[in-house]
């Protein structure tokens, strides 16, 4: 597997009745998506931190 060459895509469309549609497309690399579950990873690890700061007095 080629980290920069393999592409996943997906895309979504949600409409609701005859006035409002809305349509969302993304394109990831596996290395992007590592690097999302990291960013995702440490922001939950600090918020654990805080919250246990904040528990203590």
């Amino acid at each position: 597997m080629r980290l920069s060459k393999d592409r996943q895509t997906t895309s979504a469309v949600m409409r609701i009745g005859k006035a409002f549609s809305m349509e969302a497309r993304t394109d990831f690399s596996p290395a992007g998506l590592v690097a999302a579950g990291l960013l995702v990873s440490g922001i939950l690890l600090g918020s654990a931190v805080i919250v246990a700061a904040a528990r203590r007095r």
